[in-house]
């Protein structure tokens, strides 16, 4: 049976910006594509790859053209073979997840995503998984913060 991987932000926008870490993704990636694993991102780390990619290409305020260069990024992603998936099922564990505090929303939700999923969680090198109220396999793709 091939492994499961919920990917949380950072390590795709490390990808997409070939930062620390973007090996180990890109790895992963290829597996997804060949189909030796599974890859799911959850519908708000969606939206966080896409309007944070906005702020990064952005000269001041994010334009419509930077949203759509994280939306083209995002879209290459899930053409990959990463799969969305939606945040009904998922909500209530994350609420509980974000309760414990110290974690953004988005990072709950590909927590809750995880733990619903029995996946590995890929992240980058945020310190907001290392007390979680819930136990997941987490992969980090990066010891700092590029």
């Amino acid at each position: 049976m091939s492994e499961t991987y919920v990917f949380d932000a950072e390590p795709l926008i490390a990808y997409c910006y070939d930062e620390p870490g973007a090996d180990r993704v890109e790895s992963l990636l290829t597996a997804i594509y060949d189909g030796d694993a599974t890859g799911l991102l959850s519908e708000v780390t969606a939206t966080e790859i896409t309007y944070k990619i906005a702020w990064l290409e952005a000269d001041d305020r994010p334009t419509d053209a930077d949203l759509d260069i994280g939306q083209t990024q995002l879209k290459d992603i899930v053409d990959g073979g990463c799969r969305l998936e939606s945040t009904t099922d998922t909500g209530e564990t994350a609420a509980r997840v974000k309760a414990g505090g110290g974690i953004s929303l988005g990072d709950a939700f590909a927590v809750a995503l995880a733990d619903a999923t029995d996946a590995t969680l890929v992240v980058g090198a945020d310190d907001d998984f290392d007390e979680l109220p819930i136990s997941i396999r987490i992969e980090r793709i990066r010891e700092r913060s590029a």
